[in-house]
């Protein structure tokens, strides 16, 4: 049954489960998807023997699940229907990705963890969004890294997480989710080794893919010395990633502060590029993820 479109011209295979009732709608649980075939095309014996390889979905029982404010927020996001009402004027999404299907371990370690309230909407039997409506504390990067590490060590669930960022909330918001969630998984496909990703780490992965042959062409000589430096490309990197602080880096590679100095020093004359500018900092970093990809 994996090459169900062609046993079925107008069968849909998507990432969420859909929505219309002129369908019938399955989880294919092997290969975590969605299929959604219009009623008419299937007879009673093919229903029967789709039910055999795939899960039924049944609005009538999803519905069940969910409380009213999970309802609405599923039907927005995923059904067309209007924004939900909240009490903050700005909302983002975190969208969570979980190795293994333990709904009740997850919303208590959600509950343990964050002091307040997160509303978890699943979209997946694995993937949910947490939405979280804007506050003096928002959740920060460390957090969500350290809620991951409690969600591995405590309830056996390794995960990722892609943090949104605040959005007016409104009808307009349905795009802004549509547009995380595409770059949500161009983080797990550029960056796997990062669990913690934001759209300001996917973007250089964005460029390096339209324009990657293009600047290995102009700076093969820069991209050679680091294939062969290790240590120098995580040096730089490093530098950069800590804002060009000079002493901070030096700290966290246990070196004094004018040993660092003089690599430095040394790659702007080697190259002619200083790191030290904005423009040179960016080209450098954008060369050290090339040069790790390869």
């Amino acid at each position: 049954m994996n090459n169900i479109e062609e046993i079925y011209e107008r069968a849909v295979i998507t990432e969420r489960p859909g929505a219309d009732e002129s369908r019938h709608h399955y989880y294919d649980k092997g290969q975590n998807r969605y299929i959604s075939i219009p009623k008419e095309d299937v007879t009673n014996k093919e229903q029967q023997l789709l039910s055999h390889f795939f899960m039924p979905i049944e609005r009538e029982q999803r519905q069940s699940q969910l409380s009213a404010r999970e309802q609405a927020w599923w039907d927005f996001l995923l059904n067309g229907a209007e924004c939900p009402a909240v009490k903050e004027e700005r909302v983002r999404f975190l969208y969570v990705k979980l190795s293994e299907n333990d709904r009740s371990g997850f919303f208590e370690a959600v509950d343990t963890f964050f002091d307040h309230a997160l509303l978890v909407v699943w979209t997946g039997e694995k993937d949910c969004i947490l939405i979280e409506e804007e506050s003096d504390y928002p959740i920060q990067k460390e957090d969500a890294q350290t809620f991951l590490d409690v969600l591995a060590g405590d309830f056996y669930m390794a995960g990722r997480l892609f943090a949104g960022r605040f959005s007016t909330a409104k009808d307009s918001l349905k795009t802004v989710y549509e547009n995380e969630m595409e770059a949500a998984r161009k983080a797990a496909l550029f960056i796997p080794g990062q669990k913690v990703t934001t759209i300001e780490m996917v973007v250089p992965h964005l460029f390096l893919s339209q324009c990657g042959e293009e600047l290995g062409r102009f700076f093969a000589g820069e991209q050679e010395l680091f294939h062969e430096d290790d240590d120098l490309r995580n040096t730089l990197q490093l530098f950069i990633q800590n804002h060009l602080n000079v002493s901070q880096t030096a700290k966290q590679l246990h070196l004094h502060r004018n040993s660092l100095q003089y690599r430095i020093d040394k790659f702007i004359d080697r190259t002619g590029i200083d790191v030290r500018s904005y423009e040179g900092a960016l080209l450098i970093y954008m060369i050290c993820l090339m040069s790790t990809k390869k």
